[in-house]
């Protein structure tokens, strides 16, 4: 299953959702903001919590790579990060799985650490499953559901969103993003198979949706494209587009799914897979 587009944007959206999973306040999100870093070593970090306070520990987030080399360079990120930015700061490591066994054997290596506070490990097979659980983890059940449990709590995470998140982007978004999810998960399914099914049409037709979308809500995400953070930005496009074209939608499926005009999906196919040395 290809989730790194998945977890990026559901703690870019909702970064509460990163405490509330290891069982800390909600609020604990206010005190700390989400960022993707490049370190000078080759290296990449795309889930960072970073502290806006000193005395706060930082956050490192990682999840269902299934290769044996994970810890090491899980490791290798995280001691990078210290010795080009603070290498006295407190942190902590988050592996989350979706089962036990898509972690790696061989751990011998890595005992010390991962019995340590630097570590913590997140098995979401053991999750107990919530009849009314917060947005952000009601997606994480989402990843394990059956399409029948799916049937049931997805109406349900929508309506939470619509009424549980104040700000109207936000909500457009999350459930934008319940789309993209239910697509990979369900990859026999349409766009329009994934609305009718899932109940998510009622809330595209609603007024407080036309009224979001008329206020340029696809138009400013057209626009973050062009901005300063554009490239980075281009390219996660560009793996969605990968990704969802190897599940055999079209581009118009794409496009419909995710608000962007088929030109854009085809200007975005074009960017290199990597920044220029």
């Amino acid at each position: 299953m290809e989730t790194d587009a998945f977890f990026y944007q559901l703690f870019n959206q909702l970064p509460q959702t990163l405490f509330e999973l290891i069982g800390l306040p909600a609020a604990r999100a206010k005190a700390y903001r989400f960022d993707s870093v490049e370190l000078k070593k080759a290296f990449r970090i795309d889930g960072l919590f970073v502290p806006k306070r000193r005395t706060l520990p930082l956050y490192v987030e990682v999840q269902f790579q299934r290769v044996q080399t994970f810890y090491a360079n899980l490791f290798a990120k995280v001691f990078s990060y210290l010795e080009e930015n603070d290498p006295g700061h407190d942190w902590v490591a988050v592996a989350i799985f979706a089962s036990r066994k898509e972690e790696p054997k061989d751990l011998e290596p890595y005992e010390d650490l991962l019995q340590s506070k630097r570590v913590m490990r997140v098995y979401l097979e053991d999750l107990s499953p919530l009849k009314n659980p917060p947005v952000g983890l009601g997606l994480l059940q989402l990843l394990l559901a059956s399409e029948r449990e799916a049937e049931a709590l997805v109406p349900r995470l929508a309506k939470k969103a619509e009424s549980g998140l104040h700000d109207s982007d936000l909500q457009a978004k999350v459930v934008e993003l319940l789309e993209r999810l239910l697509m990979i998960r369900f990859p026999g399914l349409t766009v329009e198979d994934i609305r009718m099914k899932f109940k998510l049409h009622d809330i595209r037709e609603s007024k407080a949706w036309q009224e979001i979308h008329e206020q340029g809500l696809a138009e400013g995400r057209t626009k973050g494209l062009a901005e300063g953070r554009a490239e980075g930005d281009a390219r996660r496009l560009k793996k969605i587009i990968e990704t969802l074209l190897a599940k055999r939608k079209s581009l118009q499926e794409i496009s419909d799914l995710l608000d962007i005009p088929l030109d854009q999906l085809r200007q975005a196919m074009k960017t290199p897979a990597t920044d220029k040395p």
